[in-house]
């Protein structure tokens, strides 16, 4: 059966061997207090922080653990970066059939904390696409429904990211996306209720290379910073 309800962008990731450098950064172009602090070192190998843009998840990991996979991504990169974007869905069968259909690798197909995880293999898309079929329908990571989140005093939402693919032609990309997430298409890019993911050639390096943020003042639109080698862009 098919998902009766469109895929949504939950959280976008960027990882660095430093978050509080990071973090600061983002909070001078965003204008918005820390995050919610996490140490999971010991379960999962990392720490990390939480934010919120408007309804969109905003997270930073950094690895503490010397055997942790993030380590061979950085050196993979050449640094820190854009490292996932996770959607909710809500047949994780169906999904799971249109990957198999499409003959897609899963890195990951597993339970994690009570919630269905499936996340392709970045060669393909560029970067890490992960998603959740949540056990609760609001009960989704980073708890916005029972957690309270600072607001950015610039920017209203997450609208927009640019993932550069080198695997085979953005357009081709991003049909292949549209057709695995069931979300309509246009050129190289795919909508998601509300948010668009551009697939764009890679100059020498793939991954999540840009964010584009609702600007609450329009006349901040244009304002550009590059932060954790992303461009961070109010629109």
């Amino acid at each position: 059966m098919s998902e009766t309800k469109p895929h949504v962008i939950r959280h976008y990731v960027l990882a660095s061997p430093d978050i509080d450098a990071v973090s600061a950064r983002i909070q001078s172009f965003l204008k918005i207090a820390p995050g919610h602090r996490h140490d999971m070192g010991e379960i999962l190998g990392f720490r990390n922080e939480m934010m919120m843009i408007g309804p969109t998840m905003f997270e930073l990991v950094q690895p503490v653990k010397p055997d942790h996979r993030l380590h061979r991504w950085f050196a993979e990169k050449g640094g820190e970066g854009g490292y996932m974007i996770v959607f909710q869905t809500f047949d994780a069968e169906a999904f799971r059939e249109r990957a198999a259909a499409e003959k897609l690798r899963l890195t990951r197909d597993m339970l994690f904390r009570g919630q269905d995880m499936i996340q392709f293999d970045p060669k393909r898309f560029g970067t890490y696409l992960e998603t959740y079929r949540y056990s609760l329908p609001n009960g989704w990571w980073g708890d916005p429904v029972g957690r309270d989140y600072a607001r950015s005093g610039v920017a209203s939402d997450i609208v927009a990211a640019d993932v550069a693919v080198d695997a085979a032609p953005p357009a081709e990309i991003a049909a292949q996306v549209g057709r695995v997430f069931q979300s309509p298409v246009e050129g190289s890019q795919v909508h998601f209720q509300g948010k668009r993911v551009r697939f764009v050639p890679a100059a020498g390096r793939t991954g999540l290379a840009a964010l584009d943020f609702q600007a609450i003042d329009r006349s901040a639109a244009g304002t550009t910073a590059r932060i954790c080698n992303l461009d961070f862009r109010l629109v």
